[in-house]
């Protein structure tokens, strides 16, 4: 079966909106009450984490080419790659259910109270899964979409809101001292680390030599869009009120009224609901492709995984622990999953780079004594 294969715009797009829809819905919650006006520090720091997991991920991935972070998990440490596989593949699935959580919790709350949360969420997982049967090619035309509309939006809406803005509400910097800022930054680092799909996606880019070049424009694009998301609420409502508020960003865009469009807000959560479905695509498709190359199963079976995850997915986000209370769910996301997506992303990514790069300086030793 030929391997599906996407150009750099397409790689480009489908990290973008990651980011963005990724950090929209989960990060500021956590984020803006801790920090407020310093925010911009932590993101800053979550960005330079992402981009020194996108090295390491480069690295390997051009260091075993063609191979996805499944294959050279277990190229690298034999036997015991397949833990390390399994542990990156539980970690998709986590990620798939946390993001289906909150944004199913989101629309129940704010657009669509009364709706039941199944209904939301069954809609979600058929319209990702979908989408990941027909593969990453056409995830990554939808993604081309979607991410203009994303940033056309973002765009308009920053600029709408300039004369509401109070510039005094990003003083006084580092009130609090830095720390409170470096310490928050685990917020924006464990999801904008959640591109470690980056080492899925790697071998379906028809340049890997530039896929590196190519993430970091991204995250780097994406990360100051949403950092201008944040900061626009902060001066816009205020540190105080903006603090206050499960979604501050949905908070800040009903306050926004364009002469030419009554529900700004309406129009900026869609754009984003549609990047949140790119997002959960592209996981779920990483997620099966994955699991196809650890138990290898042939590519042509991969619907077979489509269908058992399908139904874990439809049933995960009302099931304890997140299904039970807002108040537990909220402390799981602040601090629980944080904590292990940087140990994933982040401890173990560095651990199996380490051990390539050993692995790579013996074998021309062992040819030497040879």
């Amino acid at each position: 079966m030929k391997k599906e294969m996407i150009s750099d715009r397409q790689f480009f797009v489908i990290i973008f909106v990651a980011i963005l829809s990724l950090t929209f819905f989960s990060v500021p919650a956590m984020l803006i009450p801790a920090v407020k006006q310093d925010l911009w520090l932590s993101m800053l720091l979550g960005t330079v984490v992402d981009i020194y997991v996108a090295y390491l991920l480069f690295w390997m991935g051009r260091a075993y080419p063609g191979q996805s972070l499944i294959q050279y998990s277990v190229s690298i440490l034999g036997k015991i790659g397949n833990v390390a596989a399994a542990v990156f593949l539980v970690f998709f699935l986590i990620v798939i259910w946390f993001s289906l959580y909150i944004f199913v919790n989101f629309l129940s709350s704010t657009l669509m109270m009364g709706t039941p949360v199944l209904v939301l969420n069954l809609t979600m997982v058929v319209a990702a899964g979908w989408a990941a049967y027909h593969g990453i090619e056409t995830i990554a035309r939808l993604a081309e979409m979607i991410a203009v509309l994303i940033f056309i939006v973002s765009i308009l809406g920053l600029l709408l809101s300039v004369t509401e803005m109070d510039l005094g509400e990003l003083l006084p910097q580092f009130e609090n001292g830095i720390w409170p800022a470096v310490r928050a930054s685990v917020y924006p680092s464990s999801w904008f680390g959640v591109c470690i799909l980056m080492g899925m996606v790697m071998p379906h880019h028809q340049s890997p030599h530039r896929t590196f070049k190519v993430k970091v424009s991204a995250v780097v694009l994406g990360s100051a869009i949403i950092t201008a998301w944040l900061l626009n609420s902060v001066v816009t409502l205020g540190q105080e009120a903006v603090g206050r508020l499960y979604y501050p960003i949905y908070g800040f865009s009903r306050t926004i009224r364009p002469v030419f469009f009554e529900r700004m807000d309406i129009l900026t959560m869609l754009v984003y609901i549609l990047g949140t479905f790119i997002t959960i695509a592209i996981l779920y498709f990483n997620l099966t492709e994955g699991a196809s190359q650890l138990f290898r199963t042939r590519p042509q079976k991969r619907v077979r995984w489509i269908w058992a995850f399908g139904v874990l997915f439809v049933i995960l986000p009302i099931l304890p622990p997140l299904g039970r209370n807002t108040i537990d769910s909220f402390d799981i996301l602040e601090y629980g999953f944080p904590l292990y997506a940087l140990a994933v992303e982040g401890g173990l990514t560095t651990l199996l780079f380490a051990a390539a790069l050993i692995r790579k300086r013996r074998r021309p030793a062992r040819r030497r004594g040879s």
